[in-house]
C-alpha cells in the first residue's frame, strides 16, 4: 500500500538563471515566488512502477483529489482493477472496486498514515521549504529537482524522489521515485484543476 500511495517534482533555471543551474537556496526563492497557493487539487494520472528484478512493469490509470483545508485525500485506481483509498477525518478507507468491500481504520492506528498524509500534501503543493527539513534539495533542471531524504519516513521507502513542475509552475506535472528495492514508481498528472470547488460525489466510492 505505502508503494501503491507513495509513490510523488521541479527546477528553475532557462530564462531566469540562463544556461547554469542555481543553488538550492536561489532555486527555493524563485520558486515561491513562481508556485501559488494550492487549496484543492482534482487530476487523472497515469502510474507506472517497474520492477527489475521480475523484470517486470506495471501500468495503472485513476484520478486524484486533495482538499488541504478539509484534509482530505483520495487516491482512484480505474484500470486495470478499480480500487482506491481515501484518508479524511482521521480515518484511512481502501475500496475493493470488484467486491465493493471497504476495509477502514482509525489513522491513529497506523501512524505512517498521518505522515503520509503531510508529505502528500506538501508534494502537491510543492512545499520544498517543508520537505527540505527531511530531505536534501539538488535542482536537476529548469523544471526539475531531486528529493535525497535523510531521515523520517521518506528514508524508509526511498533512495530519492525527483519532482517535475509544469512550465508555468502551477503544478505538479510528474513525480518519481526509486524505492529502496530497486523498484521505480512514475505518476504523471493530467487535467489538472486547482483551487476550485470539488464536488462531495468525487470523494464517493
Amino acid at each position: 500500500m505505502k508503494s501503491l500511495v507513495l509513490g510523488f517534482f521541479l527546477g528553475i533555471v532557462g530564462l531566469f538563471f540562463g544556461a547554469e543551474l542555481p543553488d538550492a537556496e536561489t532555486f527555493l526563492q524563485h520558486f515561491k515566488e513562481k508556485f501559488g497557493v494550492v487549496k484543492t487539487i482534482r487530476c487523472d494520472f497515469i502510474q507506472t512502477r517497474e520492477i527489475p528484478a521480475l523484470q517486470m512493469k506495471l501500468a495503472f490509470t485513476g484520478r486524484m483529489a486533495y482538499d488541504a483545508q478539509a484534509r482530505r485525500f483520495l487516491w482512484r485506481v480505474e484500470t486495470p482493477m478499480p480500487c482506491a483509498f481515501r484518508l479524511q477525518n482521521d480515518e484511512f478507507a481502501q475500496w475493493d472496486g470488484e467486491t465493493g468491500k471497504v476495509f477502514s481504520i482509525s489513522a491513529a492506528k497506523l501512524p505512517w498514515i498521518k505522515t503520509l498524509q503531510e508529505h502528500l500534501g506538501q508534494w502537491l503543493s510543492g512545499d520544498l521549504s517543508a520537505m527540505r527539513k527531511e530531505a536534501d534539495v539538488k535542482v536537476l533542471s529548469q523544471y526539475r529537482v531531486r528529493l535525497i531524504p535523510r531521515d523520517g519516513l521518506l528514508a524508509t521507502l526511498a533512495n530519492a524522489v525527483e519532482l517535475e513542475f509544469s512550465e508555468d509552475y502551477e503544478r505538479v506535472a510528474e513525480i518519481r521515485m526509486e524505492g529502496k528495492s530497486g523498484d521505480v514508481l512514475t505518476i504523471q498528472f493530467q487535467n489538472t484543476l486547482l483551487n476550485q470547488p470539488i464536488p462531495e460525489a468525487t470523494w464517493q466510492w
